[in-house]
């Protein structure tokens, strides 16, 4: 039994003459195309819309059943959307496309592919405007990108390739050539940090870049004496040990250190230090360090004293010290017979043991250098004023010039209050003396004397303190109680035999209160302590050049005590000043 089965048209609409003409729609056999619009002698004629089975469309103009001119086009796969020009059913001409992440293109087109000159915004800051050739960046065009960065310049294939300019968000730039999106050929950087490298550029880096730090000194370790000056330098070298003079502007910090002790359970400082503690910088020799206070700047005292050694230098040439003949002798040395020695001053000039200090000025005089304040005076253990010295300013980083960076005039400063590794060496000295004293005046002895009270400080600490009759400050006090005391021990020396150490022993009275500190009160200290530091030198660099810095080099630095100058007296005055030589021993 045949079926007979109802045709549908194709085709629903108007039409002239047999042939579709004003507005119909059509679809197509294969069921994958739909068109809504205008027709004209059966052909896609005027403005209409093409829908295809998968959800792309195109909506615009036709001509002659092709798509030209002006239309909007939608993506399914890739969900962009086209508005813009077209010919022959491609995007070609000027165009703006909006891509699923956001990007925006708006610029000419050819055949489907962006070509000529167009702005694509890929975010809100990274821009891109120049020519495009095949869907890349090619030509001459300037890249805005997320970070801040601007490059002008040209490109190839969608890299940065050819002369350039690269401004960077934290002030660095470059200009020169580029190759596969690097550096690389003649170029110029003014770096952020403030360095500046000119020459040639390979892969992204300097064709000499500076690898290594080398510290320039006249000996190894160094050895220097209190209160002297001294110079190092440093020198930017590559991976073959050269100097690299193409190195401007590397920021150098030199900076001295102690040995880092660590804190012991119960000492003074111990729980402040657990909160403040200073991390330890290690180092070559086996151990680490705590930084030490470096200067370069001279005190106004030390400048008078360089700006007279030239006039003091020529007056000890021609003869017309009072002490006669002066002679340098190494710490310790003596030259046979009798004389008289004492440490060397700044200037030049020996400090004469006869001669009593001068005495401190009062509190009233200075009041903002005095530390401590006496409270009334009637206890004979008040408490003196202990004078401050402020601390020199810290030496200041430099930059190198062609590679290279020298200091001069540097010297270690005074510790700072409560240095942490002092501390630590005096509370162990301390320690070491509590013992000695239970030893010899046994178990249970305080070393108190009769007649003195005990005062405790705010901090805990006790201070107590006395001195004998041929101590410094009594004869400061009385000096014809120190003449007395000369004669004294002259007659007894002479009249009484035996021993050297029993005429000592006769020398020393019975204990009296002064006005002095205990050792448990933190002294201030004018100079650095002899011994052995570390001088650091690094690259701080900030932020560091091309992302890396070099590493720091280390040298060991022994300081020492000052010279001691010998003074040779004339032979008739030999006894009495080997005598009051002796007195001064017995003080300290």
């Amino acid at each position: 039994m045949a079926t007979n089965t109802a045709r549908r048209e194709p085709y629903i609409g108007e039409k002239r003459n047999f042939k579709r003409e004003g507005y119909g729609v059509y679809v197509y056999e294969n069921q994958y195309f739909r068109y809504e619009g205008e027709w004209k002698n059966g052909k896609k004629h005027g403005h209409g819309k093409l829908l295809m089975k998968d959800g792309t469309y195109y909506e615009g103009q036709f001509v002659n059943g092709e798509i030209n001119g002006h239309g909007f086009k939608y993506f399914s796969f890739s969900h962009c959307k086209y508005t813009g020009q077209f010919l022959d059913g491609e995007m070609h001409g000027y165009g703006v496309m909006q891509y699923k992440d956001g990007s925006i293109y708006e610029g000419h087109w050819h055949k489907n592919k962006k070509q000529g000159f167009g702005v694509l915004r890929t975010s809100s800051k990274a821009v891109y405007e120049g020519t495009f050739s095949g869907h890349q960046r090619n030509g001459e065009g300037s890249q805005t990108y997320d970070n801040g960065d601007r490059y002008e310049g040209y490109w190839v294939m969608d890299k940065r390739h050819g002369h350039g300019e690269l401004y960077c968000a934290d002030f660095s730039y470059y200009v020169g050539q580029f190759a596969e999106d690097m550096f690389h050929g003649e170029g110029k950087m003014q770096h952020a940090s403030g360095m500046l490298y000119f020459g040639q550029w390979l892969h992204g880096f300097p064709s000499r870049l500076a690898t290594k730090l080398k510290l320039i000194v006249e000996e190894s370790p160094l050895v220097i004496r209190q209160g002297q000056p001294f110079k190092i330098a440093v020198k930017c070298l590559d991976d073959e040990d050269n100097e690299v003079e193409e190195d401007q502007g590397r920021e150098i910090q030199v900076m001295a250190g102690f040995k880092y002790i660590p804190p012991k359970q119960g000492s003074v400082l111990f729980d402040m230090i657990e909160d403040v503690e200073e991390k330890p910088i290690p180092t070559p020799f086996g151990y680490e360090v705590v930084s030490y206070p470096l200067t370069d700047q001279l005190s106004e005292e030390e400048v008078t004293a360089e700006d007279d050694k030239g006039e003091k230098s020529a007056r000890d040439d021609d003869g017309e010290g009072e002490g006669g003949d002066i002679a340098e002798a190494g710490e310790g040395e003596e030259e046979g017979g009798k004389e008289v020695t004492g440490l060397s001053m700044e200037d030049g000039t020996a400090t004469d043991l006869m001669q009593p200090p001068e005495p401190a000025a009062s509190p009233s005089q200075d009041p903002a250098n005095t530390e401590l304040a006496t409270e009334g005076t009637g206890n004979p253990c008040a408490i003196t004023p202990v004078e401050t010295t402020p601390l020199p300013p810290p030496v200041s980083t430099r930059r190198t010039e062609g590679g290279y960076v020298e200091w001069n005039n540097l010297q270690l400063s005074p510790p700072p209050p409560l240095y942490r590794p002092f501390v630590a060496l005096d509370e162990d000295k301390k320690s070491n003396k509590k013992l000695s004293l239970k030893d010899k005046f046994g178990k249970g002895s305080t070393g108190v004397p009769e007649g003195c009270e005990v005062d405790v400080t705010p901090a805990g600490s006790t201070l107590v303190a006395w001195e004998s009759k041929v101590s410094k400050l009594s004869s400061v006090d009385n000096p014809s109680k120190q003449a007395r005391s000369r004669k004294g021990s002259t007659s007894k020396s002479k009249s009484k035999k035996g021993s050297k150490v029993k005429d000592q022993e006769e020398l020393i009275p019975t204990p009296e209160p002064v006005l002095e500190l205990d050792e448990e009160t933190p002294k201030i200290e004018t100079v650095a302590r002899p011994g052995e530091y570390v001088l650091m030198v690094q690259d701080v660099t900030n932020p560091p050049f091309l992302g890396t810095r070099l590493e720091p080099v280390f040298l060991m630095l022994k300081l020492k005590r000052p010279k001691k100058i010998i003074v040779k007296k004339p032979n008739g005055e030999d006894e009495g000043i080997e005598m009051e030589a002796e007195e001064d021993s017995f003080s300290d």
